[in-house]
């Protein structure tokens, strides 16, 4: 058996034992992995802590950003890799990593990331992205954002044609419960930057998202699940620009008191995960 990769594998959670089931064995060959639970109802810890390799710790919810800058802070090693449950780096991936920690040419790896949904890989041309996930630990650094948390890497970024696999495996319910959930954290985020919205906007986002998704990314190619794809991608953006209106329109009625952005609410973990 070969040495363990010299790195931490660090992944936030909330009721992910499915997914770790999967994933923990294929991490068994790095040096570390760090499991913060926001407080899984389900068997998440459990599972964890069936692997040696693996540390976990809690931390309550407060947002994506705060929580992973946190997950980071805890790794041990120089070298990290920030996965999400529902991920899976390949056999490519991994020796790609390995060979990254060996020669240390770089500060980080990008690689492309694939979704797979129910274990297909849907025919959109838009169905992969450029992702940066394994970098070293100092050169790393969070900007504050409830939902859809973005990193930078600073240093020498290189690139690989190895992939990272994205398993989604949730039902349309849940994708749609998902994406009024992460509309509420957006909307917040663009309150609180100070953006407003306006009628022109209102009218326009669903139709333009949908057929940006439908026909751009190509969605129409996967039949009635494309098509069920693209009204979630409009519902998310026309939720998330009418919630941010009424949340305008309710500070503006107030003389003083809390707005919905100073909702503790709004900072719950979303009921669906972005993990799952």
């Amino acid at each position: 058996m070969s040495d363990p990769i010299a790195a931490s594998v660090y992944i936030i959670t909330r009721n992910e034992e499915h997914n770790l089931k999967r994933l923990l064995p294929v991490l068994a060959c790095f040096a570390e992995v760090v499991v913060l639970d926001c407080g899984s109802t389900d068997s998440t810890v459990a599972v964890a802590g069936q692997f040696p390799n693996v540390v976990t710790a809690f931390r309550a919810w407060t947002g994506f950003s705060e929580q992973k800058a946190h997950a980071l802070s805890l790794c041990s090693r120089q070298w990290v890799l920030n996965l999400d449950a529902d991920e899976e780096p390949t056999n490519e991936l991994l020796d790609a990593i390995r060979a990254l920690v060996r020669s240390d040419e770089a500060d980080a790896l990008s690689c492309t990331r694939i979704l797979l949904r129910k274990g297909r890989r849907p025919a959109g041309f838009s169905r992969k992205d450029e992702v940066t996930r394994f970098f070293r630990k100092r050169c790393a650094h969070y900007h504050p954002a409830r939902v859809h948390e973005s990193i930078s890497i600073s240093g020498k970024v290189i690139s690989t044609d190895a992939v990272l696999l994205h398993h989604e495996n949730l039902d349309y319910g849940q994708r749609i419960a998902k994406s009024n959930q992460y509309s509420d954290l957006k909307a917040t985020d663009k309150l609180a930057k100070g953006k407003s919205v306006g009628l022109a906007t209102l009218v326009l986002i669903f139709p333009v998202s949908f057929l940006q998704c439908y026909l751009g990314k190509g969605c129409f190619l996967d039949g009635v699940d494309g098509l069920l794809t693209s009204m979630n991608h409009a519902f998310y953006n026309f939720m998330k620009y009418a919630k941010l209106w009424e949340m305008k329109r309710e500070a503006g009625n107030r003389d003083g008191g809390r707005t919905r952005a100073e909702d503790s609410s709004v900072y719950a973990l979303p009921a669906v995960h972005k993990n799952s």
